[in-house]
């Protein structure tokens, strides 16, 4: 008796362990702080895609210690560039699986609140709409998105006054939760040391 005990409590603690352990977080996004596009300092240039996205009918527009400095690395965008455009990048997904989206973005200092703005979409829906009225440097926005089982676009769309004064944006970070292997291995022990305990009854 006190060794089937023995046996159950150590069955559960392992299970435990296996529920509560630590999820490593992995990056879906490709080029997320533009780092992977070289702009040289104190310059800026608009370019129809960048690595890992895609830009919309006026192209992506990369800075580098121009009109404020990147809150990541050296680079941010600017979506508003010569009129206001978009970039999208498509991640494939996991159905009803959660990922975490998080990015910062600041307005311009000195334009009106009406010219700045980003609209914030997955797999073709509005998720939010953002703009720093309140000023103060880099934001950080974080949003849950739903997987569908399919290849889903996650895409950043200037909105405001199309005059080429728009919001910044940088950081670009999407991940979804994955056990890490010590996980995996509590939860098989947690599992073993169940089916030992249900043999030993049957004996």
């Amino acid at each position: 008796m006190k060794t089937t005990k023995l046996f159950q409590a150590v069955a559960v603690a392992a299970l435990l362990a296996g529920g509560s352990a630590a999820h490593a977080a992995t990056e879906l996004l490709t080029n997320g702080s533009f780092e992977l596009n070289t702009q040289p300092n104190n310059s800026w240039n608009i370019y129809s895609n960048l690595t890992g996205w895609t830009g919309g009918a006026y192209g992506i527009e990369l800075r580098n210690n121009v009109e404020g400095v990147a809150s990541n690395g050296v680079n941010f965008v600017e979506l508003d560039t010569s009129a206001n455009s978009s970039m999208s990048q498509s991640i494939n997904t996991v159905l009803n699986q959660r990922y975490t989206l998080t990015f910062e973005f600041q307005d311009r200092v000195r334009v009106p609140t009406s010219s700045q703005g980003l609209e914030v979409s997955w797999g073709g829906n509005t998720v939010a709409t953002v703009n720093n009225s309140l000023g103060g440097g880099w934001q950080l926005a974080t949003y849950t998105l739903i997987g569908t089982g399919h290849a889903e676009t996650l895409s950043f769309q200037a909105v405001g006054t199309s005059d080429g004064l728009g919001t910044s944006l940088d950081h670009v970070s999407l991940t979804a939760a994955v056990p890490e292997p010590e996980t995996y291995a509590m939860m098989l022990l947690g599992l073993g040391l169940v089916g030992a305990i249900a043999r030993r009854r049957k004996q």
